[in-house]
């Protein structure tokens, strides 16, 4: 097998996330072979500088039609070159694009969402049914999420982040002299928030225990009340900053969103919180965070149909009209029991 096409097309950098670990296993399986991944912005850059990865193609436009455009353009341009496919994985069968992929080369992946069951990790599970398909060598069935940084990536976080030792009223303007919390409130998705006073409540729990408390938010956005912005920046500068905060023995924690998958993807611990989404599903690889599902026995989740829910398609949860249910019912005591579980917690610098 001499080239392999990674068709990901389903929406935000946390859809490249998941599709990361059967990424690697496939280069990995087929180390002679030249992988090319097609795939939406900002998600792209999060491949750069991949040892594994040998080329990207990019594209912003999510109008209907044109994701199947750009699909058959590549596969065309790649034949004119006399460089065909020889395996197409596609996690997209949209619009025809899966029916795409099939035809036109000798070998082709398609169906990564078949009979999917409620209680098996996405990403684990496109990586296992590869495997069953005889594309993966079973060697790499455990293969995490890895975002790869550069060095220089890596020392202008440090600079951006020098000690995590941010003075505010919460710590009564004393030094923080232990590892960070980073919090991630926002989600795109207002079912997907938790209650904004239980991030205020949180970030006062782990100041309290002397604990340096930083929100990740865009450039001008306001952090939770008593903590400091993460400093805001391109996604692979989030990325280098979530590296540090890991290096530092932090932990991030969010709702179901990329910025906190992203921190397990460079190295550092997580907590996400799960309502109208299936942990069982959608949830983090346990070796690098904790998945946290509220309300598990809501009457209106749709675990293997989340676009046919509809809290999903109203933005709004019908059970209370108004602010998620599922959410709320994971109070503040049980998430900050785990978030200061999963630091770590390094030596003091004098």
């Amino acid at each position: 097998m001499r080239r392999i096409l990674v068709v990901e097309l389903l929406g935000g950098f946390g859809d490249v996330l998941l599709a990361l670990p059967a990424i690697h296993a496939l280069a990995r399986s087929h180390p002679a072979a030249e992988l090319t991944v097609l795939t939406f912005t900002p998600g792209d850059v999060l491949l750069a500088h991949d040892p594994l990865v040998a080329r990207v193609v990019a594209t912003s436009d999510h109008t209907d039609g044109v994701p199947r455009t750009v699909v058959e353009a590549e596969l065309d341009a790649a034949e004119r070159a006399g460089r065909a496919y020889d395996l197409v994985v596609t996690t997209t069968t949209y619009d025809g694009i899966g029916e795409l992929c099939a035809a036109r080369a000798p070998r082709a992946v398609t169906n990564l969402w078949r009979s999917p069951p409620v209680d098996e990790l996405i990403d684990r599970r496109f990586v296992r049914l590869l495997v069953e398909d005889g594309l993966v060598d079973p060697r790499f069935v455990d293969e995490p999420p890895t975002v790869t940084l550069t060095e220089t990536e890596w020392s202008a976080a440090r600079d951006r982040l020098p000690n995590f030792s941010p003075s505010d009223h919460l710590s009564g303007g004393q030094r923080a002299r232990s590892s960070p919390v980073v919090l991630v409130p926002g989600s795109g998705m207002r079912v997907k928030e938790w209650p904004a006073e239980r991030w205020v409540a949180l970030a006062a729990r782990a100041a309290a225990g002397g604990h340096p408390v930083l929100t990740a938010g865009a450039a001008g956005s306001e952090p939770v009340p008593g903590t400091t912005l993460l400093p805001p920046g391109s996604l692979r500068e989030l990325a280098a900053n979530l590296a540090v905060v890991g290096e530092a023995g932090g932990v991030v924690v969010g709702g179901d969103t990329g910025p906190v998958r992203l921190a397990t993807a460079v190295g550092a611990r997580a907590v996400a919180l799960f309502g109208p989404t299936v942990a069982g599903r959608y949830g983090l690889d346990p070796r690098s965070g904790s998945s946290l599902q509220g309300l598990p026995g809501c009457e209106v989740r749709r675990p293997l149909a989340i676009s046919e829910q509809e809290c999903w398609w109203s933005a709004r949860c019908p059970l209370t009209g108004d602010a998620p249910a599922c959410l709320a019912d994971l109070p503040v005591d049980r998430v900050a029991a785990v978030v200061l579980a999963s630091r770590v917690h390094p030596e003091a610098s004098p």
